[in-house]
């Protein structure tokens, strides 16, 4: 993340830089077009980069693709050929050699993989700085939620950018009824490759909003979702609800590479019920891991 504990009137340059290079990691990216960017010399503009954020510019720019294309091989299903021009590889070929370089294996193994270890990502510097969470592992039976379902599409630079989601306006919504909490309330997200192309890397996000069936509740509704009994790391959010996309890419983008953990195929859960924010929690956050 980007330290702006020393703000000198070069922050709000690199700031814009690094918002610059998220919007066109699909495109070439070379030192030239950085510099007219900025108005500075290669050299400069390198040794002020080195200096605020403490990546090489070079590296980073490259890092930062290539975590992009990491992430478009687990979410959406675009070729891998596409994939490679779509983030201005010369060739499918260059890509592979790269991409295994930096991930000890090829693309297509990467992708086929049942689990996701993503200690070989960068982030990107600009997420917001959260505290460090405390967390730890639960098991979670076997459940069935009744509710409504939403598809909203985005694009791969969208899915990263928390200020574009509006996947979880449903849940804000429901949340804001006077009775909406009379029960446990649950919020399940998967992200899934897209139905139908429109543009060459989107998926679609599945945001579900309901309450759990169960003998007392909606025994004679049918279930439209259920997940698995499994193993999920839990983590207590306490911020403001407006945050909690941005916190959710904190948390994928900055948290989990710390902790060289590997993740499974599932729904993302959020647990909301009085009991919990009268501790001071605005919701229990479930990641599936292995």
């Amino acid at each position: 993340m980007y330290n702006f504990e020393k703000y000198d009137f070069h922050d709000q340059l690199i700031i814009e830089l690094l918002y610059w290079i998220e919007i066109n990691l699909n495109h070439r990216l070379t030192m030239e077009r950085a510099s007219k960017k900025t108005g500075y010399s290669r050299w400069y503009l390198q040794r002020l980069f080195k200096s605020k954020t403490g990546y090489s510019l070079g590296k980073y720019i490259r890092d930062r693709r290539l975590s992009m294309a990491a992430t478009a091989l687990r979410l959406s299903n675009t070729s891998i050929q596409d994939i490679s021009y779509y983030f201005s590889y010369d060739s499918q070929q260059t890509f592979t050699r790269t991409f295994k370089k930096n991930f000890a294996q090829t693309p297509a193994a990467y992708r086929r993989s049942r689990k996701w270890n993503m200690g070989s990502t960068t982030s990107p510097l600009l997420i917001g700085d959260f505290p460090t969470p405390s967390f730890e592992f639960v098991e979670l039976p076997y459940m069935e939620f009744i509710g409504q379902t939403q598809r909203h599409s985005y694009s791969i630079e969208a899915l990263f950018n928390p200020e574009m989601h509006v996947h979880r306006d449903m849940l804000r919504s429901f949340l804001q009824e006077p009775m909406s909490l009379q029960s446990t309330v649950w919020g399940l997200s998967e992200c899934v490759p897209k139905e139908v192309h429109d543009s060459l890397i989107e998926m679609d996000m599945l945001y579900t909003v309901g309450r759990e069936k169960s003998s007392d509740f909606g025994k004679d509704i049918p279930a439209i979702l259920a997940i698995p009994a499994g193993r999920y790391l839990k983590i207590d959010y306490i911020h403001d609800m407006g945050r909690l996309n941005e916190y959710r890419l904190y948390l994928y983008r900055v948290f989990f590479p710390t902790l060289n953990l590997q993740f499974r195929y599932g729904h993302d859960v959020e647990k909301y019920s009085k009991t919990i924010m009268k501790k001071g929690v605005t919701c229990e956050y479930y990641i599936p891991i292995v």
